[in-house]
């Protein structure tokens, strides 16, 4: 689990690493280029069962392995790193000796209450010194700060079925940030299940923000089963009353009880598969349905599986029935998994594709899935019932275009009605090796002669052949009604030609315009985001000089309230590397000669730095020095006043309420 640092611990280390320097610094001044020592110390001699406590080794010109095996008794390292120094030594006669300085960080966290005497630990052959610690029991009162609570739903689960796993976190004063373990077993296997919940609640009286995660558990074996404790770790601030970028923390742990599960054994059921699940359905559908079934026209049917509380691996594959006169083809199954108040649910879909190969009544078998049902313990059947799909025969395009040209030739040849007499004439009984008369022949001529849609029939035509009907030519009425319907015709297909041109040119400009519209909008986002871009860059510019100005004269007054010189000795030097970025003192003696001869911030900053070297060898802190550190600040505006590179805190008030933010609230864990 990835855990949130705050940005207490950046501080933090930045501090120590400046006090370690100056600390080691001293120490190997003493030491000859041939001797090697190796040193411990501990952040605290008394601490409570959930604490730690942080051991720092110091190797200094000594090569080597560090080994902590001597550790492994009483503690529990929960934490390590380390890094490396060089430094360089002026002696006599204008040489310099060069020793290295290893550092090593671990955290621990000890495994019981008592009086301990922290072992000695070895690099390269050499031991450190040993030391003591006090391990006090929690009270009541701390326990009940922050706690974690886990549950499960169920005590005696059947074998692989699931087990709905609840982890809470209480919490009653403030994380600066923490993590919180998964739960762990052998032969469980676990997944996470949706997000965390926040909510609140009250316990004994006492107002909580509450933290709830959720888990399934799904033991792979029958007997019993231990749940291993959750493990809580989370920092604090040491003083409940403190809070800001340079206030201390303390790391605390916190544990749930062990759980323990009587695994059922799987029941004699008699079937190959073992499914065991909260509920299981089948369902089905059709693409377009299938009340117009047709031969060799294809039918698509999906089949859906959906369990609840098993997971999708868990899930049989459907078998695909054999049916008689139907061609099935199956597609390959698709699971997936999703989450509910019931914890995991999982689904499958087949499609089928069924091609009927004949007419008539089709028999689509049930399909049934056996599973064991661990609410009720008993063995269920899911189903789907038989289907009887009604197919009819295939659609002969060939056949339905000759019966539609057939029956415009019965149209054509029907007789027409005698207009004087009102009785039909007998149809006409066309011989076609009979000779045609010749004014009717001269007509079809002409007309197959006809190569072009747009041609018409002249008006002698016209006339010619109403003077045939009137002499008693019905062939010369029909090839008039002929040739008007062909010209309807081509008349209608140009319409509906020229509208689908209109139609398509319409669309077809839009779609250029779309386009159009679509690159000039992309190129002004383009050219807006390099506007703001550039804008935002100058705002980031001139905020994070302003910041880094001022930051570092809001640590240093920090640094001066408290009463540990090595802090102030940190803040001075970051607040001077800010000042003068090109040509950054390294030293406080280096800083101090910035400010004018005489002047009270140069003897504070000199005195501070003699104090420093003095505990160093060991000697008691300066007591006045400590109390006049917090006149520093303001020594340094004063000496600086003019000067445009300082800029004083007490100017932006905001800074203080960004400091006092950091760290606040529980952190996602």
């Amino acid at each position: 689990m990835r855990l949130n640092h705050g940005n207490n611990d950046c501080w933090r280390d930045t501090l120590m690493r400046w006090l370690l320097f100056s600390v080691l610094l001293a120490m190997t001044s003493s030491l000859s280029a041939q001797q090697g020592t190796v040193k411990s110390e501990l952040s605290a001699s008394s601490v409570t069962l959930d604490e730690s406590v942080t051991l720092s080794i110091f190797a200094i010109g000594v090569e080597g392995e560090l080994d902590t095996s001597a550790l492994d008794q009483d503690f529990d390292i929960v934490g390590r790193s380390s890094s490396r120094q060089i430094n360089s030594i002026g002696g006599s006669n204008n040489q310099s000796t060069v020793s290295s300085v290893v550092t090593w960080t671990l955290e621990l966290m000890p495994r019981k209450a008592g009086v301990f005497t922290v072992p000695a630990v070895t690099v390269g052959g050499m031991s450190s010194e040993l030391l003591s610690l006090t391990v006090n029991e929690i009270s009541a009162s701390a326990r009940r700060d922050v706690f974690v609570e886990a549950t499960v739903d169920t005590r005696t689960p059947w074998v692989q079925s699931q087990v709905l796993m609840s982890v809470r976190v209480f919490q009653g004063i403030e994380i600066v940030d923490g993590g919180l373990s998964d739960p762990a077993g052998k032969d469980i296997q676990v997944e996470r299940i949706g997000k965390d919940v926040y909510t609140n609640e009250e316990r004994d009286g006492r107002r909580y923000s509450v933290t709830e995660r959720r888990f399934a558990l799904f033991p792979q074996k029958s007997g019993s089963l231990q749940i291993d404790p959750v493990v809580l770790s989370v920092s604090v601030p040491a003083n409940a009353g403190q809070r800001g970028i340079f206030s201390s923390t303390r790391k605390l742990t916190r544990r749930t009880d062990s759980l323990q599960l009587e695994v059922q054994a799987r029941p004699s059921t008699g079937t190959a598969w073992w499914l065991p699940a909260r509920s299981l359905t089948l369902a089905s559908n059709w693409a377009g349905g299938n009340t117009d079934a047709r031969v060799d026209q294809p039918l698509t049917r999906t089949v859906t599986m959906r369990g609840v509380g098993i997971l999708d691996s868990q899930l049989p594959d459907i078998s695909i029935p054999a049916i008689d006169g139907v061609s099935l083809y199956a597609e390959e199954p698709v699971k997936a998994m999703v989450v509910d108040e019931l914890g995991l649910q999982a689904e499958q879909t087949i499609k089928w594709a069924l091609i009927p190969q004949r007419e008539g009544e089709l028999v689509l078998p049930a399909v049934s899935v056996e599973w064991f049902n661990t609410e009720t313990g008993k063995t269920e059947t899911a189903m789907l019932p038989e289907e009887i799909v009604s197919v009819g025969p295939a659609v002969d395009t060939g056949h339905a275009s000759s019966a539609l040209s057939g029956s415009g030739t019965e149209e054509a040849q029907a007789a027409p009605l005698s207009e004087g007499s009102g009785e039909s004439v007998p149809p006409l009984s066309v011989d076609t090796t009979a000779e045609l008369p010749d004014s009717t022949l001269a007509a079809i001529t002409s007309e197959r002669s006809t190569s072009q849609p747009d041609k018409t029939v002249t008006e002698a035509e016209r006339t010619d052949t109403a003077l045939s009907i009137e002499n008693g030519n019905p062939e010369g009425s029909q090839l008039i009604s002929g040739t008007d319907a062909l010209q309807a015709q081509i008349a209608s297909l140009q319409t509906v030609s020229n509208r689908w041109k209109l139609t398509a040119l319409t669309l077809l400009g839009l779609w250029v315009t779309s386009l159009a519209f679509v690159w000039w909008r992309k190129r002004d986002l383009i050219r807006r985001e390099k506007v703001a871009g550039k804008r935002l860059g100058a705002v980031r510019k001139h905020a994070n000089a302003a910041y880094q100005s001022l930051a570092p004269l809001a640590a240093v007054e920090a640094a001066c309230t408290g009463s540990d010189p090595a802090a102030v000795r940190g803040a001075l030097l970051e607040w001077a590397a800010r000042q003068w970025p090109e040509q950054s003192p390294a030293t406080l003696t280096a800083l101090a000669s910035r400010f004018d001869e005489g002047g009270a911030a140069r003897e504070l900053i000199k005195a501070l730095d003699a104090s420093l070297y003095s505990r160093a060898q060991g000697a008691s802190a300066n007591t006045d020095l400590i109390s006049r550190l917090g006149e520093l600040p303001g020594h340094m505006a004063k000496a600086q006043a003019g000067k445009k590179r300082l800029i004083k805190a007490e100017k932006y008030p905001h800074t203080q309420a960004l400091s006092d933010k950091a760290g606040r609230g529980l952190p996602e864990l």
